[in-house]
């Protein structure tokens, strides 16, 4: 089959669709039996994926691989930036860290071009030499004055991998036809050979009489010189969030889990599994005052662990945690694990500048910081002292610094690595490394029926979750709504 012509999605701004298009686009031209596969050349998320070769990338692009029906690989995300400060990130490329990099340098100069060129570069060949049609995906605004000298995630990819460009808006926000025609009007101040990429304009997350729009469609049309090639409908997805937490609300909530937010939280999608539990809410709380009286509290992982267990003894959390561990199950994934132990020791300060502290003490381990990462996908099996082994072996995956020394805790789950995590030998709190642990349905309802039975509710008996059938149909859904719109990629 002939291959199509590459295609690019850049947008007006932050969180207009970009990732949510691009992902149905994948699956649309998946549907007409083309091997897509999606590329962004580089993501600053902490929302991260681990590959079956235990490779990191941006887990918005896996999910996007997913919906193009492909294996991730590290040629879709060749650059990952992860912030572990306001002005510093850990760089990895095509799946391994790199080095730490200070934003204004890494941003604007040309310190680290040559090297990110590069990797774009062999990406875009593997890519381009593997697969039938790239989808490729910008970052924020395509017309930023002050980085183009630098871009390396939207014209320049554009140009690069020769692709029609269609620039997105979100309607929900309002000013569309001052986004479309500023952004068109910057482009063609800064570099004009840019705004020759621009085929046309979405308008994402429409909601409304298509009628009443058509006038601002016809000024933009009209000024801008490109069509519209469509006006995407708001929909609903189970899909997950690129870079921010997004709770669900829920009418009659039974169940009350408050995960605590940290400054530089770390897969918060580990969370979004809960939420489909009947009757359970999952709240983001960001102070003492917002706690309430949770039935459970989950300390969620981060990238900077020091650092943001630091913060929460500022604002009050390590009092309140130890007063409630008696009474309140406790949970600590991936770095909140090892929040909950009692010494952190970073005597070489690899995890952040702040070095060696003490941790909450809710849990009898150590942990110390070493050189080197752990990257895995694994299967893990519940130990005797598991309060979960019920609910059977589970899957997920790591991606953490540092060594955990056991003392009166007892490990959680074993794998052929060794043994994970720890459970307190008394009280209801135990901690993991595992993410997605709650993606495994047997696991979320064991964990859910435990909290209903501390509180004297029924335990749930409804039928266990199916994540990748409610993904699936979110995918079909999107592409359908794709096809409908926007006769151009119909």
């Amino acid at each position: 089959m002939p291959k199509h012509p590459h295609l690019m999605i850049q947008g007006t701004g932050s969180h207009v669709g970009k990732t949510t298009l691009v992902a149905g686009l994948c699956r649309l031209y998946a549907n007409k039996g083309l091997r897509v596969a999606p590329f962004k050349s580089q993501n600053m998320s902490l929302n991260s994926f681990v590959t079956e070769e235990n490779e990191e990338i941006a887990r918005a692009t896996a999910v996007q691989s997913f919906a193009a029906r492909q294996r991730p690989i590290v040629h879709m995300n060749p650059l990952l930036l992860k912030p572990k400060s306001d002005s510093v990130s850990q760089l990895i490329i095509h799946g391994r860290p790199h080095q730490d990099v200070d934003a204004r340098e890494y941003f604007l100069s040309d310190t680290h071009r040559a090297l990110k060129l590069s990797a774009i570069q062999e990406s875009i060949d593997h890519l381009t030499r593997h697969y039938d049609l790239v989808i490729a995906e910008g970052a924020g605004s395509c017309a930023e004055p002050n980085l183009r000298p630098f871009d390396v995630v939207n014209m320049e990819v554009a140009h690069r991998l020769d692709a029609r460009v269609y620039l997105a808006v979100d309607i929900d926000k309002g000013g569309i036809a001052a986004e479309l025609l500023g952004t068109l009007r910057v482009l063609e101040l800064v570099a004009p050979e840019d705004c020759e990429r621009i085929a046309g304009f979405i308008i994402n997350k429409f909601r409304g009489d298509r009628q009443v729009l058509q006038p601002a469609i016809d000024f933009i049309e009209h000024h801008a010189k490109r069509p519209v090639v469509g006006v995407m409908p708001y929909l609903s997805l189970a899909l997950e969030e690129e870079d921010r937490v997004q709770p669900r609300m829920h009418g009659a909530p039974e169940i009350d889990v408050a995960v605590l937010y940290l400054p530089h939280i770390s897969n918060s999608t580990d969370f979004d599994y809960l939420q489909e539990e009947p009757h359970v809410r999952v709240r983001f709380v960001r102070s003492v005052d917002q706690l309430g009286a949770p039935d459970a509290i989950i300390v969620p992982g981060t990238k900077n662990t020091v650092g943001d267990l630091l913060h929460l003894r500022r604002i009050g959390f390590e009092r309140v945690l130890q007063d409630l561990s008696t009474t309140t199950p406790i949970v600590g994934i991936c770095g909140g694990f090892q929040m909950l132990g009692r010494e952190l020791l970073d005597e070489g300060r690899r995890e952040s500048e702040h070095g060696s502290t003490t941790g909450l003490g809710l849990l009898d381990i150590d942990v110390e910081f070493l050189p080197g990462k752990t990257v895995f996908n694994r299967h893990y099996t519940p130990t005797p002292d598991n309060p979960f082994a019920s609910a059977g072996e589970v899957s997920g995956y790591e991606i953490h610094s540092g060594l955990v020394r056991y003392a009166s805790a007892r490990p959680l789950y074993a794998h052929a690595g060794g043994v994970d995590g720890a459970v307190h030998e008394r009280l209801p709190i135990f901690g993991t490394f595992i993410h997605d642990l709650f993606k495994n349905p047997r696991l979320s309802r064991a964990f859910i029926n435990t909290l209903r039975q501390r509180k004297g509710l029924p335990v749930l008996t409804a039928p266990l979750s199916n994540h990748d059938t409610r993904r699936e149909e979110s995918y079909n859904r999107l592409a359908a709504a794709l096809a409908e719109h926007m006769t151009t990629f119909a």
